[in-house]
């Protein structure tokens, strides 16, 4: 049974991260983000405030490409970065005021997305799926 469990999560993590999903999420949403910027900007949107290194690490990314990516999300004006209060040698990157826009705009293109997915689904079933999906979660994070 676990190993069918596994290979369910891995289906869906593999799903999830594909970059054409991106491409069409960000057509979906109307945003312009190159695929890698976008799953830079959706990391610190998740995270924020974010290091570079502790968002490199979530995406499984060295931290210069993080890095790179980043300074164009701040070039377009979506993320502002700051030294870290604790170390300045730490660079701490949040979303700006328009990258927040750009964020909801992403939100509710992912929502209407996962609503069609759902479509069919009773609300008992989503809310089981939600909480056992936040079961997994904590209790994979026992391991870290």
């Amino acid at each position: 049974m676990e190993k069918e469990i596994f290979k369910a999560v891995i289906d869906l993590v593999s799903l999830i991260n594909r970059p054409d999903r991106d491409k069409k999420m960000i057509a979906h949403a109307g945003v312009h983000l190159e695929a890698a910027t976008f799953r830079v900007f959706v990391g610190i949107a998740h995270l924020q405030p974010t290091s570079v290194s502790d968002l490199a690490g979530m995406m499984g990314k060295n931290y210069s490409s993080v890095s790179r990516q980043i300074d164009k999300l701040e070039t377009a004006g979506l993320v502002y970065t700051y030294p870290s209060t604790s170390d300045s040698r730490i660079r701490v990157s949040e979303l700006t005021k328009y990258g927040e826009e750009i964020n909801e705009i992403i939100s509710h293109a992912r929502e209407g997305i996962i609503r069609e997915a759902l479509v069919d689904w009773t609300l008992t079933e989503k809310n089981n799926l939600l909480i056992h999906l936040r079961r997994l979660f904590e209790s994979l994070q026992k391991f870290d």
